[in-house]
């Protein structure tokens, strides 16, 4: 069942460290808590980043799934909802498809980055989110290919970047159908394999001691084009 409330149990929306992906909704309208959603077992982040948890979290390469495949057009509007989280870092979403059946796709492949919203006007995606009851909203891109789809949606905190294996990734995936009317999106990105713990957006020594956020873009390459 569809609905447009917003669902979020009180015990999720208490500001807390770790954090999940629990809902989304396409043009305003939600299929429900929880659904469509590969749910991984806690709510704890994934630090290495040659795993193959880095695509779909854990336990988020198993199938076939039971999940429900929700539909979806090129052109809509996403909004996704995460809980609370006071650790500064960004969200991005990408797209692996069109695939025949979601619901046999382990997420290991190729994936186009279609939206990131990292520092903006002094504040980190989390801060911005939090204003907005920890939701994000974007839009799928106008071109795309009829198909079964892989959202992924990834809130990367940043405030151990210190570190190796520092940079903590939370991530989830929806299993979409969109129906839209052709195209291909490049470029695309490998993983695992795309992101490296050296990589600068993901080991940030200065972080509290000198680093510009402001010249901070998040892992995964750049937006794609779908034409």
């Amino acid at each position: 069942m569809y609905t447009t409330a917003l669902l979020l149990p009180l015990a999720f929306t208490a500001v807390q460290a770790h954090q999940n992906f629990h809902q989304f909704w396409v043009n305003g309208v939600s299929p429900g808590f929880e659904e469509c959603i590969r749910m991984p077992p806690s709510n704890s982040p994934v630090t290495d980043v040659t795993s193959n948890d880095i695509t779909c979290n854990v336990n988020g390469n198993t199938v076939p799934r039971s999940e429900a495949v929700c539909a979806a057009a090129a052109g809509d509007t996403i909004k996704v909802q995460w809980d609370s989280s006071t650790h500064p870092g960004p969200i991005t979403h990408f797209l692996l498809g069109p695939i025949g059946d979601a619901t046999q796709e382990s997420g290991i492949g190729e994936w186009v980055k279609i939206d990131e919203l990292s520092y903006v006007d002094g504040q980190w995606a989390n801060e911005i989110m939090e204003a907005v009851e920890m939701t994000h909203e974007f839009k799928l891109p106008d071109n795309l290919e009829s198909g079964d789809y892989l959202l992924r949606s990834e809130m990367e905190t940043l405030h151990a970047s210190m570190t190796v294996d520092g940079t903590q990734f939370y991530i989830g995936c929806a299993q979409l159908h969109i129906t839209g009317p052709g195209g291909t999106c490049s470029p695309s990105i490998k993983l695992p394999g795309a992101y490296t713990d050296q990589d600068p957006n993901i080991l940030i020594p200065d972080f509290y001691n000198g680093f510009d956020p402001t010249t901070f873009t998040a892992p995964g390459g750049p937006l794609a084009t779908c034409a």
